[in-house]
């Protein structure tokens, strides 16, 4: 599995107890607030009733509305109140200590978790699609992650002396990177790997021959599309990256053995990125050093729970 598939599949599970709560709040809020919703019964008081819309139908039984929203509320219902309260908790430490994120800050990091998608529209559709989050929830999430991290290393003193022998240690961070964007179509043997790159050069179409033949299902749904590593790129293997560097955008080439079959490869994009200012390096290798001296982020968030009182006052989301 790639940089990208990993990254993405992270992605996914923080992400469950976000989308729990989307739920949860259009299928159970309007119920609560025993307001104007459509779903109240004519004649019906609003507050307590149940929500018995349709929502689903399998083998002549349908599954209602309430059934969903349990079913919510048991398996995620604890994660994402917690969630909830942990948010708070941070924005109330921020603002107890004058702590914020600048836009500069928030654009480079999200510029980070694009990376592996190809370009921005990429990336937030494939947020959508996937996690149904827009772009603004994206960038939400991404500042309280932050904001978290900034919490977590303000009483680390981390000194220059130790920044600049990090640096020294790692010379390979005042470098340019090389980053290239690619597809594959990845078969279990060689000659049908070389049976599609005949039909490709023969004008056949990259995307339709990777949701044919790949055998990387996940790839292959997005017509082969990989996304960007780096060069050097430790999930890559070494024969890949060596083929990838020698194509021109646009080139096909291969096939190339790797760990699930035989692979045939385009070069989408390639980019070099300018040596990074030395003074922003700074400041994030004292972020890095700064994390790896402080306690992990889910006990900062325990810290932070206890400093402002949380509380859990329903007993049965209590016990999980």
């Amino acid at each position: 599995m790639g940089k990208m598939q990993i990254l993405r599949t992270v992605v996914v599970l923080q992400a469950v107890c976000l989308v729990a709560l989307a739920a949860l709040a259009v299928l159970k809020w309007p119920l609560a607030r025993g307001g104007d919703s459509q779903d109240v019964p004519a004649g019906g008081n609003g507050a307590g009733e149940r929500n018995s819309r349709p929502v689903a139908e399998i083998g002549g039984r349908t599954i209602a509305a309430d059934e969903l929203a349990d079913q919510l509320m048991r398996e995620h219902g604890s994660s994402v109140l917690r969630r909830m309260l942990v948010r708070e908790a941070i924005r109330l430490e921020a603002e107890a200590h004058g702590i914020s994120v600048s836009e500069r800050e928030l654009e480079e990091e999200l510029a980070e978790m694009m990376s592996g998608y190809g370009d921005e529209e990429a990336f937030y559709e494939a947020m959508r699609e996937q996690l149904g989050m827009s772009p603004d929830e994206v960038r939400a999430d991404a500042e309280e992650r932050l904001l978290l991290e900034k919490i977590a290393v303000r009483p680390i003193l981390i000194t220059d002396e130790e920044v600049e022998a990090y640096i020294r240690e790692h010379p390979e961070l005042l470098e340019s990177k090389v980053r290239a964007t690619f597809s594959w179509i990845v078969t279990a043997e060689p000659d049908e790997a070389e049976a599609v790159l005949d039909r490709l050069k023969k004008g056949a179409s990259f995307e339709e021959q990777a949701r044919v033949y790949s055998i990387d299902d996940y790839t292959a749904e997005y017509g082969g599309f990989y996304g960007t590593v780096e060069a050097g790129d430790p999930f890559l293997e070494a024969e890949v990256q060596e083929l990838i560097a020698s194509l021109e955008p646009g080139e096909v080439g291969g096939p190339v053995e790797t760990a699930d079959g035989w692979a045939v490869i385009r070069l989408d994009d390639r980019e070099v990125e300018e040596r990074p200012d030395e003074r922003r390096l700074r400041e994030k290798v004292r972020m890095q050093l700064g994390l790896a001296a402080a306690p992990s982020l889910k006990e900062v968030e325990e810290a932070l729970l206890g400093k402002y009182g949380a509380r859990i006052l329903d007993e049965q989301l209590a016990d999980r």
